[in-house]
């Protein structure tokens, strides 16, 4: 990947370090609490026959389990292609390979196929530019749009200041090109107003924050 820019191949050497352990991780453990909410949040708000795309999937084990509450199919995107092999390898051991596709691309600078429904799980805080993909999440998505992000808010907000300086001292000192942001979460709330959604859920976990929005009015735009 001696091509992309530093930032984009400092996270996906950090995720390819990762691929595997994460995969196996979640067969021992399954989904985090942060992630279980979201995929709660979103089986409430209606799965079963719906198209998904997942926006930095990782290894892909969120998006699978869309389709095992009932998805028709989904899409995952990442810049990691070792976490990549992992998904399609989990995808064919699952037995769901023909209702899943996982391919190694940057989300925030090309198009992504239009779905029902469009999910980020602890991604926004692992990327310079939140506005780009939340902007290619919001023309990606239909109907609802659900991330996870630091739980960067009331007494939390001086813990994860200091923590996500201490990570990004340690990831300098490596001299990797990988870094946390801490993207405001007014910005993000914004910029989601102004593409046409609205925040219609919001919890919390330990240390992450889950939102989910939905779009205000029909996308009368083609499908695809």
């Amino acid at each position: 990947m001696s091509s992309v820019p530093p930032q984009e191949k400092g996270i996906a050497e950090t995720f390819d370090d990762l691929a595997h352990d994460r995969c196996c991780k979640y067969k021992s453990n399954g989904l985090t609490a942060s992630s279980q909410l979201l995929l709660d949040f979103i089986s409430k708000e209606g799965l079963v026959g719906k198209t998904v795309l997942e926006i930095g999937c990782g290894t892909g084990f969120l998006v699978l389990e869309t389709l095992r509450h009932g998805a028709s199919s989904c899409v995952g995107v990442d810049l990691s292609s070792a976490a990549i092999h992992e998904a399609n390898e989990f995808a064919k051991e699952s037995g769901l390979q023909d209702r899943a596709r996982f391919e190694v691309a940057n989300a925030a600078s090309t198009h992504q196929p239009t779905s029902d429904i469009v999910i980020m799980d602890k991604v926004l805080c692992c990327y310079p530019d939140s506005d780009a993909l939340l902007k290619t999440a919001s023309e990606s998505s239909r109907q609802l749009l659900g991330f996870v992000v630091p739980r960067d808010e009331g007494l939390m907000k001086p813990a994860m200041k200091i923590g996500t300086a201490l990570i990004n001292l340690v990831e300098k000192l490596r001299k990797t090109g990988f870094r946390l942001y801490l993207h405001p979460l007014r910005s993000i709330d914004d910029l989601l107003a102004e593409t046409g959604f609205q925040q219609t859920k919001k919890d919390k976990s330990r240390f992450w924050l889950i939102f989910v929005y939905t779009r205000n009015r029909p996308d009368m735009r083609r499908q695809e």
